[in-house]
């Protein structure tokens, strides 16, 4: 075989590898959220808010001016929690002062 073609095996079994790699994340990001949601049923059974806001947050949270910036916080001080979740979770909080 030339070198040409063995390097173009290599780049193919990379290739193979790197996407298996990445259905294999997919799956456990999809697992990881499905026992973050039972988590949160079971902490809210029991009267339990979490995650918690930093008072950081929470101050910028209070005012709709600063909607933009709590999230933007909040995402910093937890960055497993993508767009919506975040915005969510500040929504929420807004809501209930």
């Amino acid at each position: 075989m030339s070198h040409e073609k063995e390097l173009w095996v290599i780049i193919a079994f990379f290739i193979a590898g790197l996407l298996s790699l990445t259905n294999l994340m997919g799956q456990q990001r999809s697992q990881l959220r499905r026992l973050d949601r039972k988590l949160d049923i079971l902490l809210k059974a029991q009267g339990i808010d979490w995650p918690m806001l930093s008072p950081q947050v929470q101050l910028l949270a209070q005012s709709p001016a600063n909607k933009i910036a709590a999230i933007k916080l909040y995402r910093e001080e937890n960055p497993d929690l993508d767009l919506a979740e975040a915005k969510a979770e500040i929504e929420a909080f807004a809501a209930k002062k």
